[in-house]
């Protein structure tokens, strides 16, 4: 038996609302029973007029999905980095970058990329990833695979065909841009829906876009893939669709099934791709050798991410460098900052004193404070302390939380002196 919504389509337009309207006035039926009589009212009619039923034919079902592959050379270049140079990164060069252990044996020529498109930013289980974009690299090329789902009641089938590819992939870690918060939860909760195993679940993950926050905070603006895409490497997206956009565009090709509504969508994910593993090689290029990069707060950045990692002398080298290379004082002190607290670690005390005594001259107050420290239980000079500390409340603009921390402090001081007077005169 053909489905009540075909044989809907079958009906006389010019007649239904006048049938309707009556059939609106019984009482006790359903809606659907009401449909079924107006059907049946439609073909005795036609019977009873001799007039042929033509039967419209349905639709074709659209596949549960589609699958589009990318491929880009090797040699091809984008910014100060070869796309291809990924190939030969030594196992484990993920590490310092991702800042865990767990990718200290991974190999980065099994590491596949990931990003998603969605129905909608907002999370939680009405949001579905309908696009989900897979990079890996080969001996020849790097290649997005893309899948796109066609049928949101197939959505099962599509999962299981994303499995799949990621079972024969056999890779060793996934790296994605703000995966952790957004893609890779909302992509387990349609895993669990569809009572599925999420397979991604167990790989080591690196989201880049805390390492892009630490080694740029101090340069751009904004660390989003695409501005950094473009600004690091040239990949110019002034083409590109508005992600606002995409769930629009998506609605409308499920209900057009026309698949070149989303065609911007597809190459923007691959685009997003492709940028994710450039600005990735590139940050893992500048921790090789800092001179490519052009900024200061660049090279400061690396220097947290090393000191983040533990590796301490590596992390000075870096703080070192922004200090000497910096044409900017706010990375300089910065630089100037972060040096400090190595050097007091290693207890190397008077070389950070000199530095501690650098930044006091900007009225700094974590050097004021340091300073104070130093003099009072390192020098056990008393006097010297509280002239920093008088510094510090005379020149700094405190919170109230700072200015009670320096009153106290000074009160300390000051009774230490005056205990140490009297024990003076009694002596004499």
């Amino acid at each position: 038996m053909r489905k009540l919504k075909e044989r809907l389509q079958e009906l006389d337009k010019k007649k239904i609302q006048e049938t309707w309207r009556s059939l609106e006035a019984e009482d006790g039926l359903s809606t659907r029973e009401k449909l079924e009589k107006l059907v049946r009212h439609n073909l005795k009619r036609r019977e009873t007029a001799e007039e042929p039923v033509t039967v419209q034919p349905a639709a074709a079902a659209a596949e549960p999905f589609r699958v589009k592959d990318f491929y880009y050379a090797l040699e091809g270049r984008y910014g100060k980095i070869c796309l291809g140079d990924w190939l030969a990164l030594p196992t484990g060069a993920l590490e310092v970058i991702a800042g865990s252990e767990a990718f200290a044996g991974v190999d980065p020529r099994q590491v596949v990329f990931f990003d998603s498109e969605t129905t909608g930013l907002a999370g939680g289980t009405g949001t579905i990833p309908f696009m989900l974009g897979f990079g890996f690299f080969s001996e020849q090329t790097f290649q997005v695979k893309i899948f796109i789902l066609q049928d949101l009641d197939r959505e099962g089938d599509f999962l299981r065909a994303v499995a799949e590819f990621l079972r024969q992939g056999e890779f060793s870690a996934a790296v994605t841009f703000n995966g952790k918060a957004f893609d890779f939860p909302l992509l387990e909760t349609r895993y669990v829906l569809q009572r599925q195993s999420f397979p991604l679940r167990d790989l080591p993950h690196l989201d880049f876009l805390f390492p892009a926050r630490t080694i740029w905070k101090n340069t751009y603006d904004s660390r989003k893939l695409g501005f950094l895409g473009e600004m690091l490497l040239g990949l110019s997206r002034s083409d590109d669709i508005d992600a606002s956009s995409i769930p629009a565009l998506y609605f409308s090709f499920l209900r057009s099934q026309a698949f070149s509504l989303i065609e911007p969508v597809v190459e923007h994910n691959a685009m997003d791709l492709v940028g994710l593993a450039a600005v990735v090689l590139l940050g893992l290029r500048y921790l090789e050798d800092y001179s490519l990069t052009a900024d200061g707060g660049e090279i400061f950045g690396l220097g947290m991410l090393c000191e983040r990692a533990g590796l301490l002398e590596k992390a000075e080298e870096f703080y070192r460098a922004a200090r000497e290379a910096s044409a900017r004082t706010d990375v300089r002190t910065l630089a100037l900052r972060r040096l400090s607290v190595l050097l007091k670690k290693k207890k190397l005390f008077a070389e950070a004193l000199e530095l501690w005594q650098m930044l006091s001259a900007g009225n700094d107050l974590h050097a004021f404070r340091e300073i104070s420290v130093h003099y009072e239980h390192r020098e056990r000079n008393y006097v010297q302390a509280v002239s920093f500390v008088e510094k510090a409340l005379a020149s700094v603009q405190l919170s109230p939380g700072q200015q009670q921390e320096l009153e106290k402090r000074l009160a300390r001081l000051r009774g230490k002196i005056a205990k140490l007077e009297e024990k003076n005169e009694i002596s004499e």
